[in-house]
């Protein structure tokens, strides 16, 4: 079998130049819009952390995307939380009120779906086309995918760093939005956290991009934005979740909260001050949890006992560095540049620890727990 050639002629050669041309033009056009010089916010740096605080009332609708560098390995019955700081997440998201808001999580030929109505959540799994009521609420739970929104992200760092000082950043176009800027500069030495830096409109406070630096750094290690946004309210039909009907998996469950059953089967009571830190407690009631520290510089602590223990401090162990601790007590930590986590193993008791602060002060906490177990 022959094979054919196509011959361009040079009147060809110059059409298809043509339209290689335009094709390049129309491609360049985004990347000058976004470096068009942007409109002056105009707004006081304190002015405008009040507004991103007092943002949750503001209904929005937009696509966003999460990207995280940190090396976390993808640990056992947990790797879709080690995804979302590790990875890229794509979310379509609906909001028109902190008790009614939708987060579609997309994926390579997956999609899942968590609706808030004011009622109860529920999940949807396009793959297995099941459907999922959830009732009751989790007083502790592991982070997901509409926690890492701007919105979302921005606010809570927000609130947990309220006494920390903020600095103006430049304005930024991000999403067509001309956001103004702040930078929040975490005061305690012990923190990993570098700077937060937070974009918002100006009008309403509405986050459009957060990213997290760690100190080191030169780039953020953590970035969520909306790569398109619109500040209306959703139609009540995208906020209703799929009726149950022939074909399609539907199951009612309540939350699961294993540390609230572990706090009334075998309460542990943690002590009021640990490695120099001074304790609150996250959750009332539980003595299980409490929160040491402040600002950025906190770590959670949770108490788990028996095999629930032993299956977390394996988890660490295999994939963490050994940590010197006194007695027969054991320590074993991950330690991201950003994130640590810490399981200490003493009697028949495993602590978990975790948050934004470097190994040092890990150690000094698990040798805390130690000389508590002991």
């Amino acid at each position: 079998m022959g094979t054919s050639r196509t011959v361009v002629t040079g009147p060809g050669l110059r059409r298809w130049g043509l339209v290689l041309g335009l094709i390049v033009v129309l491609a360049a056009i985004p990347i000058a819009v976004g470096r068009w010089p942007v409109r002056a916010a105009g707004i006081d740096v304190g002015t405008l952390r009040a507004r991103v605080a007092a943002s949750a009332g503001q209904a929005f609708q937009g696509y966003a995307q999460s990207s995280g560098l940190l090396p976390l390995p993808s640990l056992p019955n947990l790797s879709q939380v080690t995804a979302l700081v590790s990875g890229v997440t794509e979310m379509r998201t609906w909001y028109a009120g902190p008790d009614r808001w939708r987060v579609d999580v997309l994926g390579e030929g997956t999609e899942r779906d968590l609706y808030q109505t004011p009622d109860a959540q529920f999940t949807w799994d396009f793959g297995d086309n099941q459907l999922t009521r959830v009732v009751g609420d989790q007083s502790v739970r592991l982070p997901r995918a509409a926690d890492l929104t701007p919105p979302e992200l921005a606010r809570r760092v927000l609130s947990i760093a309220a006494t920390d000082r903020v600095e103006p950043l430049p304005a930024r176009r991000i999403a067509g939005v001309d956001a103004a800027g702040l930078r929040l500069v975490p005061a305690g030495p012990d923190t990993t956290v570098a700077h937060v830096d937070i974009w918002a409109d100006p009008a309403h406070g509405l986050p459009v991009q957060a990213e997290i630096t760690a100190k080191g750094g030169t780039r953020p290690v953590f970035v969520t934005r909306f790569l398109e946004i619109h500040f209306s309210s959703p139609d009540a039909a995208v906020l209703t979740p799929p009726a149950p009907r022939p074909g399609i998996g539907y199951t009612v469950t309540e939350a699961p909260d294993i540390i609230s059953a572990i706090n009334r089967r075998r309460p542990a009571f943690l002590p009021a001050g640990l490695a120099g830190l001074p304790r609150r407690d996250s959750v009332a009631g539980l003595s299980a949890v409490a929160v040491y520290g402040t600002g950025l510089a906190s770590v959670v602590v949770v108490a788990l006992p028996g095999r629930y223990g032993g299956q977390a401090y394996q988890q660490i162990q295999t994939y963490g560095q050994e940590v010197t601790v006194p007695g027969d007590s054991e320590a074993s930590l991950i330690a991201t540049g950003l994130l640590s986590v810490l399981a200490v193993r003493t009697g028949d008791r495993v602590f978990l620890v975790a948050g934004l602060v470097g190994p040092p002060l890990m150690q000094r906490v698990a040798g805390s727990l130690a000389e508590r177990g002991r």
